[in-house]
């Protein structure tokens, strides 16, 4: 019921639309666990948001439509993520010429508008940019604060700097393996820490000297 509401008054302007939403998600217990949010963001942003995620990507506004982010995704302030470039190629950059949206150009004048899926237990820092080139942030990857990503980062990579390069892999390649068929989206933090205890107790007992295929 909240979330319906949410949806239908939060308008495209006014002094109290910030307000409003603040208060849904205080009283539905944050962002990591606001219905409402999620709603208002896959309905009227295109952008679609897992469980227990949160940070400023969860700012309407601050994720381009196709954007997907997975469960207990970790953002840190200020970061973007944009899905279209201005057309470098063309005679004018500004968005009247290309940009159907705002009425003077047909939709076939429009630039290239990429989708982004950032996979679960994806840490993100401060102050990073995602630019339409990366389409992909893999599970467990980090991100370093004022990071700008300029193509896809893969699973449990390390990426930082402006472009950003990765420097490094965490966790070996068996560990990496048994965190693959963890279910992140339909398990409750509860089952989640009792699913990540059995890995690292076994990731323990594995025998001292077994490949570890870790860069760093």
């Amino acid at each position: 019921m909240l979330a319906r509401l949410l949806v239908r008054f939060y308008g495209p302007a006014g002094p109290w639309r910030r307000q409003i939403l603040a208060l849904a998600v205080r009283l539905e217990g944050g962002q990591m666990t606001s219905g409402s949010l999620r709603r208002l963001l896959r309905e009227r942003y295109g952008v679609v948001v897992g469980p227990y995620s949160y940070g400023s990507l969860l700012e309407p506004g601050a994720a381009d439509v196709g954007t997907t982010i997975g469960a207990y995704v970790s953002v840190g302030p200020g970061v973007r993520r944009f899905g279209a470039a201005h057309p470098l190629d063309d005679l004018t950059l500004h968005p009247y010429f290309y940009n159907p949206a705002l009425g003077l150009v047909g939709a076939e004048r429009d630039v290239e508008r990429t989708p982004c899926v950032i996979g679960d237990d994806v840490w993100i820092g401060a102050g990073a940019v995602i630019l339409p080139g990366c389409r992909r942030i893999g599970r467990g990857a980090v991100v370093g604060a004022g990071a700008v990503l300029t193509r896809d980062v893969p699973d449990y990579a390390v990426a930082v700097g402006n472009p950003a390069r990765v420097i490094r892999t965490r966790l070996d390649e068996t560990t990496r393996q048994r965190l693959a068929d963890v279910d992140f989206a339909g398990s409750s933090p509860h089952e989640l820490a009792a699913i990540l205890a059995q890995i690292k107790s076994q990731t323990l007992r594995r025998p001292r000297g077994e490949a570890d295929d870790r860069r760093g």
